[in-house]
């Protein structure tokens, strides 16, 4: 796709661009985190679905699964609407159906629990596409807006807001679901549906500092066709090809085993939402703490080396789970805490990404990214969901896979133990990545 030049933006126009970056940012977080994924699955739970495991994965797969649809971004963009127009009215029309998916689970729609489900993952999976086409546009735009060399700054500080928005958000979920619960147990629903709906209306005022932005310092308009050359042309690129293939590895063995890892803190743990919520938000203090010397070690040091040294302590989250048992389920918070490192996952992995993308197919260098990983994490999530179902069914929580005179082995802690190696081992594939910037080398540090 070839982008038309636009007019050189000025310091003071880049400086406020950024801060309006960091407001959108904060505001979305905090919708999120009102509506955070641990709610959607809690309230799924109360719906009393028989195959729990593969409700679960339906779940969390479905929007990676529709998020194919994001390819077509980059050529929506320019023949509907500019990036920003474009990604003003993807992002409203996420919160709508964000929104419709929590008036669906209301009780008063009489609807079987199958049924429910079935719309909430409907609207669950369309609230993630509409999501994933606006990121497309977003993310392509503030790259034009942000230079190279401080890039990995800018997205360390706007991930420093959205960690401080979501954990404040998800401590005020937690708390109004703890004291819901404790006044009003026969009605537990509504303490999950009335902070998602008020965080619609939150999602919704995000995109207020994006409609005061600047349009993409470079385009504003892409061309108004999309060729399938122009679609498929990062799997050429070499260099591009081998950084999908560390996210697909990454995405794939962190999805087999979410089932395991969403029902094992509930359903074996015994741990309620208010304290998984709270949980949640320690995790997003403590990348609130750390993002922005990410931002720095990656721009000082290169993302690759922020990658090799986050995986691995993510991959550790899952050892902690193997010792965790209901009497001592304390030994569980140490996988939030092993959760913090995706801080460093969450700046260098676009910011790579990026960096990597010639910037005239940006759009369509970070829909086949996302893309390809989206579809790798929603496959291994459904594999894992009808695999865990059929091994808990036939072994059960606590039947002993393997056990000898020194130690023990159940279901759980063998897939726990599968997700920490075979996540370990994604370090192997990174190794092939090569860093290098095909931005303009004579961008301001503006």
């Amino acid at each position: 796709m070839a982008d038309c030049p636009g007019p050189r933006l000025s310091l003071g126009q880049r400086r406020r661009a950024r801060r309006l970056a960091y407001w959108n940012g904060a505001l979305w977080a905090v919708g999120t985190g009102l509506a955070s994924s641990p709610l959607v699955m809690y309230l799924a739970m109360e719906l009393g679905v028989a195959r729990i495991g593969l409700g679960i994965s339906l779940i969390k797969a479905a929007p990676h699964v529709a998020g194919s649809l994001r390819l077509a971004a980059p050529a929506l963009i320019g023949r509907l609407a500019d990036r920003k127009r474009f990604c003003l009215a993807s992002y409203l029309f996420a919160a709508v159906l964000l929104a419709a998916m929590f008036l669906s689970a209301l009780p008063a729609w009489t609807l079987a629990p199958s049924h429910t489900l079935a719309c909430v993952v409907l609207l669950w999976c369309g609230y993630h596409v509409s999501e994933y086409l606006g990121a497309v546009a977003l993310w392509s735009w503030l790259a034009d807006l942000v230079p190279q060399p401080v890039r990995g700054r800018f997205l360390g500080r706007r991930e420093r807001w959205s960690v401080t928005g979501q954990a404040l958000a998800m401590l005020g979920a937690a708390l109004f679901g703890w004291v819901w619960a404790e006044h009003r147990p026969e009605a537990v629903w509504a303490g999950y549906a009335i902070p998602g709906l008020l965080g619609c209306l939150v999602l919704g005022g995000s995109l207020v500092p994006l409609m005061y932005m600047v349009p993409a310092a470079s385009p504003t308009r892409s061309s108004p066709s999309q060729t399938v050359r122009s679609i498929l042309r990062p799997l050429g690129d070499p260099g591009f090809r081998r950084y999908i293939a560390f996210g697909c590895w990454f995405s794939f063995f962190n999805g087999l085993i979410q089932s395991a890892q969403e029902i094992f803190p509930r359903q074996i743990l015994g741990i309620r939402l208010p304290l998984r919520l709270g949980l949640q938000m320690g995790m997003r203090i403590g990348q609130l703490a750390l993002s922005p010397a990410y931002g720095r070690w990656a721009d000082r040091a290169g993302n690759r080396t922020v990658l090799g040294a986050s995986v691995p302590v993510i991959a550790s989250s899952t050892l902690f789970f193997c010792v965790a048992t209901p009497a001592a389920w304390y030994w569980a918070i140490g996988a939030w805490v092993a959760w913090i490192a995706y801080a460093g996952v969450n700046v260098a992995q676009p910011n790579l990404m990026l960096q990597l993308a010639p910037a005239a197919a940006r759009p369509a260098y970070v829909a086949a990214y996302q893309t390809a990983t989206g579809l790798c994490v929603a496959a291994a999530m459904i594999v894992g969901g009808v695999a865990f179902d059929w091994l808990y069914g036939r072994f059960g929580a606590d039947a002993l896979l393997l056990a000898n005179a020194w130690w023990n082995i159940d279901l759980f802690q063998a897939i726990f133990l599968f997700g920490f190696v075979t996540r370990t081992m994604s370090l192997l594939v990174l190794l092939a990545v090569r860093e290098s910037c095909p931005d303009d080398p004579h961008e301001s540090l503006s």
